[in-house]
């Protein structure tokens, strides 16, 4: 088989998974497919369905513009280690005060929990290659290769990613929640952000942002909280937000020596 003839084989594939990937984003939209009885658990599952789909829709396209590296999974230990301070960050999002001195609930059966945790990974699938994958490597390409440029992409991705939380608005929530969900999604957008350049793996980025959703939420999504921030919640969050932000700035910068380092050796060469 001659090289013409594998690209337009590729080319073929492709375009049939698209077609497959677009056919079933339109049936479940447009159908009711209800799988559970309880509507909450059937609408998680379709809501996780669709990102699911969206996802690996993007993926194709990345593809396609030649950023399948974004999608290498780095197997050495280093970068585990290096998002172990932002999982922590993620697992401090429950409200563990309230839990253990019981003032939270579970509403819902508790397999609702597994469907939760379904759609937290297909959030963090569908987002982290729209936002870390797409959007950030779009602005690092365009801005200067120089430490403000790294910066400025850095901010503007997650810009991007805090805004389009304003959408919210049009499924109810309130104008101060919006506002105060938008400035943290911002923050945390740049320390995955600086995450995902140092690790280099948008998987582990992936995995970071579903368990920042699944920890935060699923008290609140199956349940109810009485008095979530008490003094004890506020003040560990607090410790732990200047710690890992003073860690996310020094990664940032051995970020930037390391890609500097590299271009003096090749210079060298």
């Amino acid at each position: 088989m001659t090289k013409k003839t594998n690209l337009l084989v590729k080319n073929v594939f492709l375009a049939l998974l698209f077609i497959i990937l677009i056919v079933t984003l339109i049936v479940i939209e447009f159908f009711n497919v209800h799988l559970f009885e309880n509507s909450l658990a059937s609408s998680m599952f379709e809501n996780s369905i669709l990102r699911f789909l969206g996802g690996v829709i993007f993926m194709v396209i990345l593809f396609r513009l030649g950023f399948s590296k974004l999608f290498k999974f780095n197997k050495t230990l280093t970068p585990l280690i290096l998002i172990i301070p932002a999982l922590i960050i993620s697992v401090n999002n429950f409200p563990i005060s309230a839990y253990f001195n019981g003032r939270t609930s579970l509403n819902e059966p508790i397999y609702t929990i597994y469907i939760f945790a379904l759609e937290c990974i297909s959030i963090g699938f569908f987002e982290e290659i729209i936002f870390r994958g797409l959007l950030l490597t779009l602005f690092l390409q365009k801005l200067p290769k120089s430490r403000k440029g790294v910066f400025g992409a850095i901010v503007l991705s997650s810009a991007v990613f805090g805004f389009i939380h304003a959408l919210n608005l049009f499924s109810g929530a309130s104008l101060g929640n919006t506002f105060l969900q938008i400035g943290y999604s911002f923050l945390i957008g740049m320390m995955w952000a600086v995450m995902y350049l140092k690790t280099k793996n948008i998987w582990l980025v992936m995995i970071l942002h579903a368990t920042y959703n699944f920890f935060g939420l699923v008290m609140f999504q199956l349940g109810d909280v009485v008095n979530r921030y008490d003094s004890i919640t506020v003040f560990i969050t607090v410790i732990l937000s200047i710690t890992v932000t003073m860690y996310s700035i020094q990664l940032f910068y051995t970020l930037h020596n390391e890609e500097e380092s590299k271009i003096k050796v090749d210079i060298a060469l």
